[in-house]
């Protein structure tokens, strides 16, 4: 088996059957590759001792190991064993307190039932009662008058009764007096209201000045028409 160095030091004869360049070539690509082989060997083995100090390890370890897993799997049954004993405490405690429970569901469920029943049996005693007093209701409603019955009576008295109708008389409405007045006839306001006396106003009595061209004219609720 060739070396490195052994084929570093290669040397061929001159001649005619190949290029020395190409042969350089070739012997340069042929020791980088033994090269990168001799690495990765040596990689190799390295790592081939570090497993190999593992394996030792882990030799030197499965017995505390070992004896671990069987502790582990002794607490775990053991573990296993109390969980069980726990859960069957559990369960038997559960079904006492569900049968407690439907015992209490039972009896609190049959109680609304009748409470239940009863609202109903109250519900149909007050509908019968709702309809005796509807139906009384309707009863007197029909036996209050309709129409059709007032019309009837009113064609029965006109029968019995009956009357002429009267005209009423024709009111004829009065042309209203149109009045004039002069400017000498003006009333001045102020002058009335001095001569006005409230407590006479109600008596009869005459409330205008005596210069007042109205002085004759009398007013109040005793005033006598006829008596003129």
């Amino acid at each position: 088996m060739l070396t490195i160095d052994e084929i570093k030091d290669i040397s061929f004869r001159r001649g005619r059957g190949y290029r020395g360049e190409d042969v350089d070539a070739f012997i340069d690509e042929v020791i980088l590759t033994f090269e990168q082989m001799k690495k990765e060997k040596s990689d190799l083995i390295r790592k081939m001792d570090i497993l190999a100090t593992r394996v030792e390890q882990y030799r030197a370890d499965e017995e505390t190991v070992r004896n671990a897993l069987l502790t582990s799997q002794r607490i775990a049954d053991q573990s296993v064993k109390e969980a069980n004993a726990k859960a069957a405490a559990i369960l038997s405690e559960a079904e006492t307190k569900a049968a407690s429970v439907q015992k209490e569901s039972n009896a609190l469920t049959a109680k609304q039932k009748e409470v239940y029943l009863k609202l109903k049996s109250d519900t149909v005693a007050l509908r019968n009662e709702l309809e005796e007093l509807y139906k009384k209701h309707i009863q007197a409603i029909n036996d209050l008058p309709t129409d059709a019955a007032v019309v009837r009576e009113q064609e029965k008295l006109d029968r019995m009764y009956p009357t002429t109708p009267v005209d009423e008389p024709e009111v004829v409405e009065s042309a209203e007096p149109e009045f004039t007045a002069e400017a000498e006839d003006v009333v001045d306001i102020n002058e009335v209201e001095d001569t006005f006396d409230p407590v006479d106003a109600g008596t009869g009595t005459e409330f205008v000045s005596e210069d007042s061209k109205f002085s004759n004219l009398k007013f109040g609720e005793n005033y006598d028409v006829s008596a003129e």
